[in-house]
């Protein structure tokens, strides 16, 4: 099931425009946990050596996290209002981290340029999904691993389905959602030549997977 956004006319806003300035809290409030298990779970493939790239990075907060455990970390996002709310809060953090706004699809960096690529809840919200997972990869170096972090409605409830379809209706339909499976996402992975080294549901209700894909390119 995909939710379809019919482009950026208007002056209705998409959810990711509206939440900018909300969205640390909202998430906070309503994810705490969640994210919590998010975080334990990318922290035990971080260490001081890494340069990172976190695609669909948000406001920050999670590229921020990561850049006090790694070389240095760069965050992007489609969404200017993201990226706005994100670099306000550079002055207060190490000068390791920096953003930019950038397509998934379209990656502003060169080839082999990271050592690993972080993308938490993001996927299931791009326009071509599999084109953006052929950007990360080509931006990964050889050897180089993608830790990904998506939701899998297609595996979830029905009651978790119509949740989503009532956040879908209040948005009027301006934000893609792509309701992955599981085995979809692996299957995503695996079409653009990662190795998928380890894949497990690290949610429930709804179910979020989470994937470590090593990028074999020479």
């Amino acid at each position: 099931m995909t939710y379809d956004a019919p482009g950026r006319e208007g002056t209705d806003r998409n959810l990711w425009e509206a939440s900018a300035h909300s969205y640390d809290d909202w998430i906070a409030d309503a994810f705490g946990d969640q994210y919590a298990v998010n975080w334990d779970t990318l922290a035990r493939h971080m260490s001081p050596a890494l340069r990172v790239l976190d695609v669909g990075c948000g406001p920050g907060s999670l590229s921020l996290r990561l850049a006090r455990h790694c070389q240095a970390v760069w965050g992007v996002d489609v969404t200017p209002e993201m990226i706005a709310v994100a670099e306000q809060k550079l002055a207060a953090e190490p000068a390791n981290a920096c953003f930019q706004q950038a397509d998934a699809c379209d990656l502003p960096f060169d080839d082999h340029s990271f050592d690993a690529v972080v993308s938490v809840n993001a996927l299931q919200a791009m326009d071509q999904p599999d084109k953006a997972l052929g950007e990360m990869r080509r931006v990964l170096r050889p050897g180089g691993e993608l830790l990904l972090i998506a939701y899998c409605y297609g595996d979830s409830s029905l009651s978790e389905n119509h949740s989503l379809l009532d956040w879908a209706v209040k948005y009027r339909g301006k934000t893609i959602w792509h309701s992955f499976t599981f085995d979809q996402l692996v299957g995503l992975l695996q079409l653009r030549e990662f190795e998928v080294v380890e894949a497990r549901r690290i949610w429930e209700k709804p179910v979020v997977a989470f994937l470590r894909g090593r990028s074999t390119a020479v």
